[in-house]
This record gives structure tokens, sequence and C-alpha cells, in this order.
């Protein structure tokens, strides 16, 4: 009878704890900056802290290939469902207009019912190269633009369909540093598993081979793991997301393999014979390349093993 009590028991407080769960989350809200046109639902939102943002701005007819930008800060991504019975014109018209009172700068707009946007077939594409859901084939407006507002600075891409809607907010804000410190002992520890281990805190200028100030402390984890086994030989290798061409992103992999290479040893005085740095680009991806997260994991930083003997 009390093993009984204690089972209902039991479950009664996982119930509990679920329906706990369940209140506490929030209900998606619209951004700031952006008013949904009025009836338009929420059909999903993401929010990174710090990311990359790649800004869809037409498409290259003669080069064959999409005008792109890069853009870093905090991205919020919301689809929404549009209201029935309503124009991709009028839906338009009515964000211009409350666009235009926030100080906007328009950089680049198009009309894909006139192929204003991509001069063929491009729903699936810009899903997958953009994350813009609402343009079709043969219709949709979109638009990128710059808000300033006081000390502010965001940057928007809003696309019309005739089904959903997209708003994409970048804000221009400074990347929470610290947030996760480089462990000299978990490094050590990949190395002697697996005989590589993937490097966190390692950052870029965007499309460029430069290091940021903020990849300090991971340098001096792994100039530190160096110095306490003065026989450990790596390869370090760059490698970076499937945008672009294949040529550009296995140069600019090894260029920025290099780099790490000698902060290491100008830097940290890591001996050079010590350190080879290679690139293979976007060819040894760890997550999907048609989204953002999955971008993200595979632009990084690793150190190979070399030697077997330590």
């Amino acid at each position: 009878m009390n093993r009984t009590i204690d089972k209902i028991f039991l479950m009664l407080l996982v119930m509990m704890s679920s329906f706990q769960s369940i209140a506490a989350k929030q209900p998606k809200t619209d951004h700031p900056l952006v008013s949904p046109y009025q009836g338009s639902s929420i059909y999903s939102k993401n929010v990174m802290q710090y990311e990359e943002y790649r800004v869809f701005k037409g498409w290259d007819s003669t080069a064959k290939k999409y005008n792109t930008q890069m853009i870093e800060g905090k991205v919020t991504r919301i689809l929404y469902k549009n209201p029935p019975e309503r124009s991709v014109l009028e839906l338009y018209r009515n964000y211009q207009s409350a666009l235009n009172q926030k100080n906007v700068d328009v950089l680049y707009e198009c009309n894909q019912a006139n192929m204003e946007c991509v001069d063929g077939y491009v729903g699936a594409h810009l899903r997958q190269q953009f994350g813009i859901h609402a343009i079709g084939n043969r219709s949709g407006r979109y638009m990128f633009a710059k808000v300033e507002q006081e000390n502010h600075t965001a940057y928007l891409a809003l696309a019309v369909g005739e089904q959903s809607t997209d708003v994409h907010v970048i804000e221009l804000t400074k990347m929470e540093t610290g947030m996760a410190a480089v462990n000299v002992a978990a490094l050590a520890a990949g190395i002697d598993s697996r005989g590589y281990v993937v490097v966190e805190g390692i950052y870029f200028d965007t499309d460029k081979t430069q290091l940021k100030k903020e990849s300090e402390p991971a340098l001096s984890a792994v100039a530190k793991l160096l110095q306490e086994r003065p026989q450990l030989e790596l390869y370090v290798v760059g490698h970076t997301d499937m945008q672009g061409a294949l040529a550009h992103n296995m140069n600019l992999s090894t260029g920025r393999a290099k780099t790490v290479v000698s902060a290491l040893v100008e830097k940290y005085g890591i001996s050079a014979s010590r350190l080879v740095g290679h690139g293979v680009g976007p060819l040894a991806p760890v997550a999907a390349n048609h989204q953002d997260n999955g971008r993200a994991k595979n632009r990084r930083v690793v150190l190979v093993q070399r030697n077997i003997a330590q």
C-alpha cells in the first residue's frame, strides 16, 4: 500500500513539474523595432545574442551569384503568417509607412514579381541560403535597410510574400566575452582521447584572417598546453562554412590557421617547428550548412596531434 502511495506521489510531482515548465514558457513576442501588420501571427521566432548574418542584396546575373554582405550582432528572425485577403503590395506599403517614421535608410529593395530580386526560380534557394521564406518564384517584395535610433544602430531585412512575412533584425551589439573560458585540461583530454580537439573562443574578422582581441584567452590556453607538453606537435587546421566559392574558403581557412600559428609563435614563444597550419575550407563539416547555427559550428579551428609519442 505504501509503495503504491509513493508511486502516485511521484507521478503527481512529475505532473506538477511539467505544468510549471509549461507555465514558465514565455509567449513569442514581436521585435520592438518592427510592428507587424494587424492580424499577422508569429509562426516562428529565433534569437541569437551574437551571430553572423549574411545579408541578401540581390542577384548578379552576369557573375551568376548572390550579392551579399556579412554583419555581426544580435540577430532576431521572426516569420509571420499573413492575415488572409491582404495583398503583398498592401502589406509591404504598410511596413514601408511605419518604417519611414523610424529614420530608415533603405540600402536595397526589389520586387520579385518583376524578377528584380533574382531572375529565376529562387524560393528554395533563398530559404536555404538566407533563411528568407516569404519570397516565392514569382512574387514577393524585399527590403534591406539601416535604422539609426539615438546611440543604437540596427539593420533590417524585410521580405513580404503572399503567405508570410520575414522580419530579420540585426542589432550591432558588442559580443559578450569571457562567457566560455577555455580549459587547458579539456584541450588535453581531447588530444589524449581522440587525437584532436576543437578550440572554442577563437574569433576572426568577417571573411578575413585577422584574429580578434577576444581570441586571447583561447590562444593563451593553447600556448599553456604546449608549454606543459614540450614534446607535443600539432597541426592547426582551419575550417569554414559552405558560403562562397570553394577556392576562396580554402585560402581563407589556410590563412586563418597560419595566423593562429603565427600568434602562438610570436606572442607566446612556441617553437615554429611544433606547429603546422593547414586549411580544409568547408570540406569537413560537423553540421548542416543551410542554417546559421550549423554554419557557426562549421567555422572552427581544430588542433590535431602530429606525433604519437609525447
